[in-house]
Formats: structure tokens, C-alpha cells, sequence
């Protein structure tokens, strides 16, 4: 059941059902409430009920094209997931498709929902023509198309091992997510390294080093990326000459000798490489080259110029993960009121992994602050979202401040 609870939540909107009014399709009235009251024994887990009900309200005579029939079989389907249940429900939803009778946004996101099932159960090829369709409805129509259905279709072509495909929408997923997604990227890596495109494999391991420069197997792809390409010495030689001479004309170059300093472990050699870049209006100032220029810092230990340029980067990026990393970077740096605010713009920008891990970091902030009763606010939110464990001995103490301040 809990394999299927992401897809509930992405479907909670259509198990809704509309007022019956005058405009169509909607429910008829008998069947609007009779599912009224099939939501209620739901909720009290009268199971055996709940589906006596529905299987009868299904044994009905319906039209071919009946708008009440697709919406019983979508609520059965469903009820039959929450159930564990899902070889069936999948039957069920194909049947509430193959009405042609539910509005476009709900059709829409059943596709979706079958991909998922379909594609758990190894069955790609039809993951993907439900994919595909889902993506064509979604584009005419101008739905939100989710970037995670666009990796599912090239995940699936992986698995299919049609390589060209499956990097295309892997592609597409990763420049349309807000979020880095590290699993897109070690596939991108990987498809671009079976189809023997260096030079975009290390272009992608750059990406994962910058977005996880602490997992040691993305620096060792890089290597190796370094290595196949031949990237050494002579090459290294080349572009330094370029550099001083400022014969280097374009952004690849200098990213690349600074993503190799990086490597080599020189970061101090990287931050000049990239600054002059910069200077030169030759590395364009975009969240991307800014981060890379961040993590230059940090490996230099020169922190404050870090955080300066990691807050020029998130405020050209909708992606949570560089405010939350500002807020670490500030908190390292002792300053309580840019921390908070980083950390903040990180929720508000749809921070979701680590859960409570934002509002234990700001009830730190808050102590440091001596605002003792907004940090046990914080505290104990992050508490309720799992963080116990590191927020409850931050609470006590303030409990113990508060008892023996007078």
C-alpha cells in the first residue's frame, strides 16, 4: 500500500466529485449521494461494505459512453488500491478509461496513474504509450505535465534499452524539474557514457559533483571521465597558457579547468579560473556557474565569499536546494538572521526532503538569537515531523534556561 500512496495523493483531486448542476458531465444526484455515504464508511474502515456498495451501484444498467459509470469504476478502482489490491484496480481504471466519458484533467491524470502501476510491474512498453498519450493530452490541453512522468518515460526506455529515447526524456525531466533529483542525473551519466558521449558524461558527473560533492563514487566518475578523454597535463598546459594570455574564449573552457582544479584538489586555482571568467563576461552569471564558483569557495575555506555568491545563485534559481545550502553556509558563519531567512526561502521554494530538518535548523538560529520562544515553536514542529531525536534535547534546554533564568 505504501508503494501506491504518492499516486493517492497525485489523484486525491479526482476522487472528488462535483455538486450536481445543471452543466455537464456531472453526477446524477442518486449516485453523488450514494457515494457520499460510501465516503463516509471509508472512513470509518467498513471495508467489507464500502465494497458490497460499490460493486452493487456497478451492477446498474449504464450507457456506453456513461459519465456515473466512469466515476463508479474510477472509485472502485481506487478503494481496490488503498486495499492492496492493485491487479485489479488497474483493470478498473482502464474500464473508467475506456468510457471516454470522464472530463479531459481526470483522464489526464488516470493515464498517469496506470503508467506508474504498469511501469512497477516491469511492463515498459505500456507504461510508455500511456506516458505518451498522457504527455500529448497534456500539452494540448496546457495541463502541468510532472517532470517525475517525463523521467518514468525514460527510465522506461532504459529499462527497454532503447538508449536515444531514454536520454531525451530523462533530459527533459531534469530541465524541467526545480529540484535535483540525483537518480535522473546517474542515468543521464550512464546513457551518456553507453553511447560513448565523453564529453556529456563529464559535463553530467560535473553536475552531480556540484549538486553531492561529498559522495566520492561522482568524483571518481569525473576521474574517470577525466582520464577516457585524456584530459591531463598536455591538456591542462593548454588551457592554463589560455587563461593568462586571456586567449580563452568560451564559458566550457573555464569550466572545465576549474571543474579539473576541483578534482585535482587545487579549489584556490578554481575560484581565480572562474573569477577571471566572470570578469571577462565570458562565464555567464547563471545560478548553475554561480554554484560551481560557491563550491570553489567552500573548498578554499573562504566562506563568506561562498555564501555571497550562493545567495546571487538562489535568487536566480526556483530550486530549494540552494537556499537550504545558504542557510548551512550561514550558520557556519554564525549569522543567525541570513541563516533563518535562507532556510525559509527554501520552504517557501518547496524544500521537501528531511522533513522537520528546516524547523530544527531555524529553532537553532533562534537560540543563538536568545528568541527562545519562537525557537521552541520551530523545535517542536520539527519534532512532530520526525526529528525528535535532535530537536527534543534543544527544547529541554530551553525549558532549562527558562526555569532557572529567574
Amino acid at each position: 500500500m505504501k508503494n501506491y500512496l504518492l499516486i493517492l495523493i497525485l489523484m486525491s483531486s479526482a476522487l472528488a466529485y462535483a455538486v450536481p448542476q445543471s452543466s455537464s458531465p456531472t453526477l446524477s444526484t442518486y449516485y453523488y449521494y450514494e457515494l457520499i455515504k460510501i465516503d463516509k464508511k471509508m472512513l470509518e474502515n467498513r471495508n467489507e461494505e464500502v465494497e458490497a456498495d460499490l460493486l452493487d451501484l456497478l451492477d446498474d444498467d449504464f450507457e456506453s459512453r456513461s459519465y456515473n459509470h466512469a466515476v463508479l469504476l474510477k472509485k472502485y478502482a481506487f478503494f481496490l488500491i488503498t486495499q492492496d489490491r492493485t491487479d485489479e484496480g488497474l483493470l478498473y481504471l482502464k474500464a473508467a478509461l475506456k468510457k471516454r466519458a470522464l472530463e479531459a484533467i481526470d483522464t489526464h491524470n488516470i493515464m498517469y496513474v496506470i503508467a506508474q502501476i504498469t511501469a512497477s510491474q516491469g511492463n515498459y512498453q505500456e507504461a510508455i504509450d500511456y506516458l505518451l498519450e498522457w504527455m500529448e493530452l497534456g500539452n494540448n490541453r496546457k495541463f502541468p505535465l510532472n517532470p517525475r512522468g517525463i523521467a518514468l518515460i525514460g527510465i522506461s526506455y532504459a529499462q527497454l534499452e532503447n538508449y536515444k529515447e531514454s536520454l531525451f526524456y530523462i533530459s527533459d525531466a531534469i530541465e524541467r524539474s526545480n529540484f535535483f533529483v540525483e537518480g535522473w542525473y546517474e542515468l543521464k551519466f550512464a546513457l551518456h557514457y553507453r553511447m560513448d558521449e565523453f564529453q556529456l558524461a563529464l559535463e553530467t558527473s560535473q553536475d552531480l559533483v556540484r549538486n553531492a560533492p561529498k559522495k566520492k563514487k561522482y568524483l571518481d566518475q569525473m576521474g574517470g571521465m577525466y582520464n577516457i578523454l585524456k584530459f591531463e597535463i598536455e591538456s591542462l598546459s593548454s588551457l592554463e597558457f589560455g587563461l593568462t594570455q586571456d586567449l580563452l574564449k568560451k564559458e566550457k573552457d573555464y569550466l572545465l579547468l576549474a571543474n579539473f582544479y576541483m578534482y585535482k584538489q587545487v579549489p584556490f586555482d578554481a575560484t581565480k579560473t572562474l573569477e577571471l571568467g566572470f570578469k571577462r563576461n565570458i562565464i555567464k552569471r547563471t545560478s548553475k556557474n554561480l554554484e560551481t564558483l560557491s563550491n570553489a569557495y567552500i573548498g578554499s575555506r573562504d566562506k563568506v565569499k561562498a555564501a555571497d555568491t550562493l545567495r546571487e545563485a538562489s535568487k536566480l534559481s526556483d530550486k530549494p536546494e540552494l537556499s537550504y545550502r545558504l542557510g548551512q553556509v550561514e550558520m557556519s558563519l554564525s549569522r543567525w538572521d541570513k541563516a533563518i531567512e535562507s532556510f525559509k526561502a527554501a520552504k517557501t521554494k518547496g524544500w521537501k526532503k528531511e522533513k522537520g530538518k528546516i524547523e530544527y535548523f531555524i529553532g537553532i538560529s533562534l537560540i543563538e538569537l536568545e528568541k527562545y520562544n519562537e525557537a521552541s515553536r520551530y523545535l517542536s514542529q520539527s519534532a512532530d515531523l520526525g526529528q525528535e531525536k535532535i530537536a527534543n534535547p534543544w527544547l529541554e534546554y530551553i525549558d532549562y534556561l527558562e526555569k532557572t533564568s529567574g
